[in-house]
């Protein structure tokens, strides 16, 4: 048997259902075929113009499957699993009736079959070490193109000539899109820049190229967390330990490399759970913080989880206070 939870199950279906072949009179590829090789669930999808392979690390190690399920069972079957939260664990079992998914209410299983299925290693490790050449402008289906949107955030592309398939890669993702054929003028770099030639000369002196974006609000985070974390931990062993004002930004030093560390281990572990949801987590987080009003959110969610802001915030002024007459009394002289 073989265990995942649901959020990852979700996103392999996510990522390649764009590409399933629409054509049911062809089942290897009317439908995602799912391939467990014991470390890995692997799902792909192809309709022979685009080819799309999205895996994911099973629980534990376990036996090697394969099977298929038709887009007909795709639709209902995705509505069920959206029915579990995330972090939901299922158990997988490929049987002669179908996929077999056991939750902790039951088993459901999955019509499917262990199709023939065109062997896609072989296509993407070739394409993978073509020699690069230069060659003409490229053509691609812009509607094909819109089926790489669930892929990833950030794709990285490689094409060795203008024959050869657009290879996609990602966080354990992997595509490639065919090129389209193209019978017009116009194919190569200098044909387009002289149609181009009267326009852009109008341009002026060239506008400084921008340096490209971030890779994604995650990765950033991510980066500044382990920045900060180095910091910290470098920081707080020169803190002056011989005097309250030291040991309290000893203190500081201590929990502000604590939470650094902690916030990059849990974006880390969303990331890998659920990539989409941790980059709009991050990217709704970054607008709260920029806004400046996180003390009046932490309140609310603080009183909408069940506590009681007003008696921390007493308590912690009580703590200052406490703290504010021990250190007069101490250094008040003896009379």
């Amino acid at each position: 048997m073989t265990t995942i939870n649901a959020h990852r199950l979700q996103r392999l279906i996510k990522q390649t259902r764009p590409h399933v072949s629409n054509d049911d009179t062809l089942p290897p590829i009317n439908g995602i075929r799912f391939e467990c090789d014991g470390i890995h669930i692997h799902a792909l999808a192809t309709d022979r113009y685009t080819f799309a392979v999205a895996r994911t690390k099973v629980g534990e190690e376990t036996d090697s499957w394969t099977t298929t399920i038709s887009e007909d069972n795709l639709g209902w079957f995705t509505g069920w699993l959206a029915t579990h939260e995330g972090d939901t664990i299922l158990n997988l079992e490929a049987t002669a009736d179908g996929l077999a998914i056991t939750d902790d209410r039951g088993t459901l299983v999955v019509p499917a079959k262990d199709h023939t299925f065109p062997k896609w290693q072989g296509l993407f490790r070739d394409a993978l070490t073509y020699v690069a050449t230069s060659g003409d402008l490229v053509s691609f289906d812009t509607k094909m193109l819109a089926r790489w949107k669930h892929a990833d955030t950030h794709l990285r592309t490689w094409q060795a000539a203008p024959e050869k398939p657009l290879l996609l890669v990602g966080e354990d993702f992997i595509g490639m899109q065919m090129p389209a054929r193209y019978s017009g003028d116009a194919k190569d770099r200098a044909a387009v820049l002289s149609d181009w030639s009267s326009t852009l000369s109008k341009g002026g002196k060239p506008v400084e190229i921008t340096v490209p974006p971030a890779p994604g609000a995650v990765a950033e985070m991510a980066e500044t967390m382990l920045r900060q974390t180095l910091r910290s931990t470098a920081e707080m062993f020169g803190a002056d330990m011989g005097s309250e004002k030291g040991r309290g930004a000893f203190n500081a030093w201590v929990h502000s490399g604590i939470y650094a560390w902690s916030s990059y281990r849990l974006l880390e572990a969303l990331k890998k759970a659920d990539p989409d949801l941790a980059e709009t987590t991050v990217r709704d987080l970054n607008e709260q913080l920029e806004s400046g009003e996180i003390g009046e959110w932490a309140w609310d969610e603080a009183e909408a989880a069940g506590y009681d802001p007003k008696a921390w915030q007493d308590d912690y002024e009580a703590h200052l206070k406490a703290r504010a007459e021990k250190s007069s009394g101490e250094t008040t002289p003896a009379s």
